[in-house]
């Protein structure tokens, strides 16, 4: 193995990453090296390095979505292929000791966000935060399923608590939409897709969901609706969290429905609050996930009820490319570097 290793680093906001040589990080006590196989092109990633919500420290190497191959680990023998946990947490706060760490103020590390994530070759990890992938499980769509498949496992199953028999609206079918409209439809819910682009809606019907809407060409509330019956949905899940998709999640939703908020942009969103209030409207926001979610996603996908479906793998000196096609929209899918 070699002493050095490359990383797509992140040195300002709204630049371009640039490709680094450093030495390649040697584990401590508790802690496991990995060669990183496949790591993840998520939306988050556009947000960090525009500075949405908070500028991140820099420089700082992108890429919370990992798996690869352990090279040293007294947990794991080397060869294990497996999948990071992105959360560290204090292991000391009261959501710590619910198995919340993703909601962790004090947390020791988010790989990927305000430490050194897995655009790179090698990665230091504790051995708590990986979970081994099944050998049908391909590494490249593990390494998605780590970020998008888990946010989803989280938004149906502990925040939304869907149910069989309700009905799931899923506005925007990027990854993390995919992954709700999969595990949705895995918990007996029927499921409509609301997305502009028509190769998502088809991708998102080819996994389940039994319709689809483009707000583009209709009012997709109403078109929502008449799919129902006219009353609502029992969820709307919102993954764009634009100025107005908000809004529209409010009034698909029926009397005492649940909206759960799962992506933001910069900009302000405008509500109806009388219409959430008279319609007692239950309002959840979700952010990122479990451990627990993690080894669940990984079951799901084993079982074959969840995939998130690869539209194109970059090299990791290619990175830029593949952050500019992510945000152009037209990625039906996610976006993978093999660093």
């Amino acid at each position: 193995m070699s002493e050095q290793m490359r990383v797509a680093a992140l040195t300002a906001l709204n630049g371009p990453l640039e490709i680094q040589t450093r030495p390649v990080p040697t584990p401590g006590p508790g802690q496991a090296l990995i060669r990183v196989h496949a790591a993840g092109v998520c939306h988050t990633d556009l947000h960090l390095s525009a500075g949405v919500p908070t500028s991140p420290s820099f420089p700082l190497v992108l890429g919370h979505e990992i798996a690869g191959e352990v090279v040293t680990s007294a947990a794991f023998a080397a060869g294990t292929r497996v999948l990071v946990y992105y959360y560290d947490g204090c292991g000391r706060c009261g959501w710590c000791a619910q198995g919340l760490e993703n909601l962790c103020r004090q947390a020791n590390a988010k790989w990927g966000f305000d430490t050194d994530g897995g655009f790179a070759e090698y990665l230091v990890v504790p051995d708590r935060c990986l979970v081994a992938v099944p050998s049908s499980v391909p590494l490249d769509e593990a390494a998605v399923l780590g970020c998008s498949g888990t946010t989803g496992v989280h938004v149906v199953d502990t925040v939304a608590k869907v149910q069989s028999g309700e009905t799931v609206t899923v506005i925007g079918v990027g990854g993390v939409g995919l992954a709700c409209v999969q595990v949705a439809a895995a918990r007996g819910a029927r499921v409509i897709a609301v997305d502009p682009h028509e190769d998502s809606r088809a991708v998102a019907e080819s996994l389940g969901a039994a319709h689809s809407v483009d707000p583009f060409a209709v009012d997709a509330v109403e078109a929502v609706r008449a799919l129902v019956g006219g009353d609502g949905v029992d969820v709307v899940v919102d993954t764009v969290g634009n100025d107005h998709t908000p809004a529209q999640a409010i009034d698909m939703v029926r009397m005492q429905g649940r909206v759960v908020l799962v992506g933001y942009t910069d900009a302000p969103a405008r509500i109806d609050v009388a219409t959430a209030v008279t319609r007692e409207v239950r309002l959840f926001g979700s952010v990122g996930a479990t451990l627990a979610d993690t080894a669940e996603v990984l079951r799901l996908a084993e079982a074959g009820a969840l995939r998130i479906p690869i539209a194109d793998r970059y090299s990791l000196s290619q990175v830029n490319e593949a952050l500019d096609r992510l945000h152009s929209g037209k990625v039906a899918g996610r976006l993978v570097l093999r660093p």
